[in-house]
């Protein structure tokens, strides 16, 4: 119904969303099927109809983001929010980067943050990774953080580069062992100017 109907049409929903209360955006962004509406009216409505339905989530990014079914809807808030409320999901990122890390479904959140929005909220979110002990190789390891890991190797340069691929090689005999630690430490030595401590052939 969302993607056929014009943003007008699909008002009502937002409204009885609203009329519900802010703790109807998280519980909507939790459920099994919900997620899903809440995916469709970002994409479909325009930013104005569906701001307040992001404000909503705004005090629970970090518990959202490391959910099952929340964790999709922050990558869409990431991608369809405004930018005030970007830099507002970005900011309360980046003081929980060693718990998301950690979490294959934050993992996914953190590889939208790093790959849309301004490039200062993308700065500050890959220092903080780069500077958060034992996040990258944490997230190196993993099926869903080892695509963030390459997202911010592709992002960052000079001395946030070499400190992330210091870190890299000094965890380089466990992520040989690691199907996606070998794919990250292949991108670290075909695209990162230089080899990683312990490099292997390829996954």
């Amino acid at each position: 119904y969302i993607v056929t109907m014009k943003p007008a049409a699909c008002q009502f929903m937002v409204d009885e969303l609203a009329q519900r209360g802010p703790a109807s955006s998280s519980k909507l962004a939790r459920h099994k099927y919900g997620y899903r509406v809440f995916q469709r009216l970002l994409e479909h409505l325009l930013p104005q109809q569906t701001e307040q339905l992001v404000e909503g989530l705004m005090t629970e990014c970090v518990t959202l983001s490391m959910h099952r079914f929340g964790t999709y809807v922050m990558q869409h808030v990431l991608e369809y929010c405004t930018d005030a409320q970007h830099k507002r999901v970005i900011a309360a990122l980046i003081p929980q980067i060693a718990k998301l890390s950690m979490n294959n479904d934050a993992c996914m959140v953190l590889d939208a943050a790093l790959v849309k929005g301004d490039s200062e909220s993308q700065d500050l979110l890959a220092q903080a990774i780069v500077e958060s002990d034992g996040a990258i190789g944490a997230m190196a390891h993993t099926r869903r953080g080892h695509v963030a890991v390459l997202s911010l190797l592709e992002l960052i340069g000079g001395d946030l580069l070499e400190a992330a691929k210091r870190q890299l090689a000094e965890q380089g005999g466990s992520l040989r062992k690691n199907r996606f630690g070998r794919i990250v430490l292949n991108f670290v030595q075909l695209h990162c100017g230089d080899i990683v401590v312990g490099v292997v052939g390829g996954a």
